[in-house]
């Protein structure tokens, strides 16, 4: 199947009935135990922010996807948020990190005198995955500093803390993805260290309890994911 992708900015025009439309019934498709006019509103509305991006992802002039971005100020960081659902058989962790990445570096290298913070609540192990194996800095991480610590005390104040590590890298979303009984079990059985790893972080993640992700953008997150990158498409060549 051939996806195409469609981009907004919100400071450069936004969306139109059609789209929110689409957007509404994706929503209510994708999460479960929410309001989807309340979600929307929340996320794609409300004057919290001083930007916007988003992709939607289109099969046969049908949106099946969206990626969103959420750009705040807090003091002198910039934190980007994130929001993402797709149709069930249209899900792979991997449709929304090129764009994620790609938006969030951009903004940093135009504006490299703020320190800028990706954030993200996953409900989906996929995600998490997706996201924790190209790139270099992500945290929660085993053995975490205290300014980590700190980080998570602050962007996710009203979360809750895991067990595993002592973090406040939970939080209660009010709502659920529409993973089938067989999805989450084979996730709860995976032995990908990434899925691991978050199970064990966030073994109710089922009953919409999610995990705060943080990514740091600055220079050594650069380099360093620029050379995951490079060493895992050597370790590919070598394999083929």
């Amino acid at each position: 199947m051939k996806i195409k992708h469609i981009d907004y900015k919100q400071s450069q025009g936004w969306l139109q009935r059609a789209q929110q439309d689409a957007l509404l019934g994706l929503i209510a498709s994708c999460f479960k135990g929410i309001d989807a006019q309340h979600y929307f509103e929340k996320y794609f509305v409300v004057d919290d922010c001083f930007d916007r991006c988003l992709r939607l992802y289109v099969d046969q002039e049908q949106v099946i996807g969206y990626c969103l971005l959420v750009f705040s100020r807090q003091n002198s960081d910039v934190v980007i948020r994130a929001s993402a659902g797709f149709y069930p058989q249209y899900r792979k962790g991997g449709n929304t990190f090129a764009f994620s990445f790609s938006k969030v570096l951009a903004y940093w290298l135009r504006h490299p005198w703020y320190t800028v913070f990706y954030a993200d609540t996953m409900l989906s192990p996929a995600m998490y995955r997706a996201v924790a194996k190209r790139s270099a800095i992500v945290w929660p991480k085993p053995n975490s500093t205290l300014i980590e610590k700190q980080l998570f005390e602050r962007f996710n104040a009203d979360g809750d803390v895991s067990s595993l590590n002592n973090l406040r890298c939970l939080t209660n979303t009010g709502r659920t993805t529409n993973y089938s009984e067989q999805d989450i079990a084979q996730f709860k059985r995976s032995e990908k260290p990434e899925i691991k790893y978050f199970t064990q972080l966030n073994p109710n993640f089922e009953q919409g309890i999610a995990l705060f992700v943080i990514i740091p953008f600055n220079l050594k997150q650069l380099i360093l994911t620029l050379f995951k990158s490079f060493k895992s498409k050597l370790f590919s060549l070598a394999a083929n």
